[in-house]
């Protein structure tokens, strides 16, 4: 068998990772392992936290990703029936970590109890419940009085970080 010699990129090609993707003249786009899978997922909070103390207190190995948005830490595991995911963007202005699961379930208030209970935090560790980016799904915490938008001071829909067909994080 001989052996075939690939070139090197040619001069005026971008990064196939920078954005804005499609614009330059790579043909290729690589997108992460992150950025295809977190939207199959379900939010159910945030932690007011970042991923390392769960992951340490879970013995977790984080995992550092990136996609359309930002780099990121992740860790994905199964705790007590749940498959979660908690993800941190490095540049999210809200420094929260945003918990999902990795299948949807009915259940998603229990799901974060027992990740609560799992780690051995309380309540107060919660920035929000629920998906800040659908008002049907969010509730307010039980330390705060008004919504999760009022308690962050940020309002969801018109943040950057909302889903809005980009991956959330």
């Amino acid at each position: 068998m001989t052996e075939s010699e690939v070139p090197g990129p040619e001069p005026d090609w971008q990064p196939a990772t920078q954005p804005p993707y499609y614009t330059g003249k790579n043909p290729a786009h690589q997108y992460s392992v992150w950025e295809h899978s977190a939207p199959l997922f379900q939010m159910v909070g945030a932690l007011a936290l970042p991923v390392q103390p769960v992951a340490q207190r879970l013995r977790l190995h984080v995992e550092r990703s990136w996609d359309g948005l930002d780099e990121l830490d992740v860790v994905l595991f199964r705790l007590d029936g749940f498959s979660f995911a908690i993800s941190k963007h490095d540049g999210n202005p809200l420094g929260v970590s945003y918990v999902w699961l990795t299948q949807p379930h009915e259940q998603a208030d229990k799901a974060l109890d027992t990740l609560l209970e799992g780690v051995g935090i309380g309540e107060q560790a919660v920035a929000f419940r629920g998906d800040p980016c659908d008002p049907a799904q969010r509730t307010a915490t039980a330390q705060d009085a008004g919504s999760p938008d009022e308690a962050s001071g940020v309002t969801f829909p018109n943040f950057l970080w909302a889903r809005s067909g980009a991956p959330p994080a």
